[in-house]
């Protein structure tokens, strides 16, 4: 069972598996997603492998502090009509999105929070549990906040795994979002203004999921369940956090840790170019291309995924 603790003076949900005497995998999640999202599997195969693994919801999503919140006039808006949604949607998508598909962010948009506070979160929590140094695992966003502590925290780094991630989504070099991930985040944020936070979230992963294993909405929707249950933001300021944060590419060669990248050839939000950009970025790093697999972690490819993972956090040996 997990617990909350305070940490870089909020609240921080964390749940810790396997042995506390070996060594620490710290597992970090992606935008708008709690820290159920790691699949218990991918957990367990871990913990079988004897190491200790810690994993925690970020700051605005699960159990941890909340900063973004619902507006007060939503109730306002889960009243509309749905064609009067879908336009008020689409005016702030049209100034949130450039010609090119990719979001208006800059160091210069106002936020609450950035990524370098998300990954002085993470080390604060490694500060509470005694935990002096880990191997980081990081998705999408998570990745980021992992490249963030092998760089401004390397004592503390043993080995990095980012997952599915970018050096920076303000690099002008690297692909956007696909049409119909954009379109299928517009149907979500209806959705959420409605309340519907499940089915934004299936809309969402319907476009995230690669052709080789095809997106199964009933099975998704019953893991679902639990992950919601748990507290799932549709508000959070992850977002605008990505956004804030400097483009990381020209310091990827301090990185001196052995690093590992995972990305597949279908990821519609981060396409494979910002994968490479990261594996190309870290010297003597290693990578794993998952053909046909968009912006997941499918199951049936865990044993090979884990194996590949063991085989690198050994290289820091």
């Amino acid at each position: 069972m997990g617990t909350s603790v305070e940490a870089n003076n909020i609240n921080i949900w964390y749940e810790e598996f396997g042995d506390t005497n070996k060594e620490t995998i710290l597992l970090i999640m992606g935008a708008n997603a709690n820290c159920l999202h790691w699949d218990q599997e991918f957990i367990d195969q871990l913990v079988e492998n004897d190491y200790h693994v810690v994993r925690f919801d970020n700051r605005d999503v699960g159990k941890s502090t909340w900063f973004g919140k619902e507006p007060t006039f939503n109730k306002f808006i889960k009243i509309l009509p749905s064609f009067l949604l879908k336009m008020i949607v689409n005016s702030i998508f049209g100034l949130a999105v450039d010609d090119k598909g990719k979001f208006k962010f800059s160091e210069s948009t106002p936020t609450q929070y950035n990524l370098s506070d998300m990954a002085q979160d993470a080390v604060s929590l490694m500060d509470v549990l005694k935990i002096e140094k880990a191997h980081i695992i990081g998705a999408s966003m998570g990745g980021m906040i992992t490249q963030i502590i092998a760089l401004d925290y390397p004592e503390r780094v043993l080995s990095i795994t980012p997952i599915m991630t970018s050096p920076g989504i303000q690099n002008e070099s690297l692909s956007g979002p696909t049409e119909e991930l954009l379109e299928a985040m517009k149907k979500s944020f209806v959705f959420n203004l409605k309340g519907r936070i499940e089915d934004g979230v299936v809309e969402i992963y319907r476009q995230l999921t690669g052709s080789r294993f095809p997106f199964n909405e009933d099975k998704f929707r019953e893991k679902l369940k639990p992950i919601v249950a748990h507290g799932n933001n549709p508000f959070a300021l992850h977002g605008a956090a990505v956004g804030a944060s400097p483009d990381r590419t020209s310091r990827l060669y301090e990185i001196q840790v052995p690093a590992f990248i995972i990305h597949g050839t279908e990821d519609a939000i981060l396409p494979l170019d910002h994968g490479v950009a990261v594996a190309d970025g870290i010297k003597d790093s290693k990578r794993m291309i998952m053909e046909g697999v968009g912006h997941e972690l499918p199951e049936e490819l865990l044993p090979e995924i884990v194996s590949k993972i063991v085989e690198n956090i050994k290289r820091a040996s």
